[in-house]
């Protein structure tokens, strides 16, 4: 499990969580992601969801997290409890073997 810190990358899969909560309808404060690339698509899902940051801690465990990201391309945490979803925060976690595709790109 490799956490993303490329500003570039969090911004993209913020808006692709952004624009999935806009379709979706999904308005929770905090929330899991996984985001799947493959065939050209983009397929996001959403694995939880949280009132509170203190609910949200036990949904992102760091063994919970790092199994997610063994078997997706990336794992994004979507921490929106502000004023609108442009000002939310992500965290985002991918495997070795993405980031070995991703650093061949």
């Amino acid at each position: 499990m490799i956490k993303i810190s490329e500003p570039e990358r969090l911004q993209t899969a913020k808006d692709i969580i952004i624009e999935h909560r806009a379709k979706a309808g999904a308005k929770a404060s905090y929330e899991l992601y996984t985001i799947n690339y493959g065939s050209g698509k983009v397929r996001v899902t959403r694995i939880d969801a949280a009132p509170t940051s203190g609910d949200f801690a036990p949904l992102v465990a760091k063994k919970r997290i790092a199994w997610l990201t063994d078997h997706n391309s990336m794992v994004v945490e979507f921490r929106g409890a502000w004023k609108s979803d442009d000002e939310a925060k992500v965290v985002a976690y991918e495997s070795q073997q993405q980031a070995d595709i991703n650093a061949t790109k």
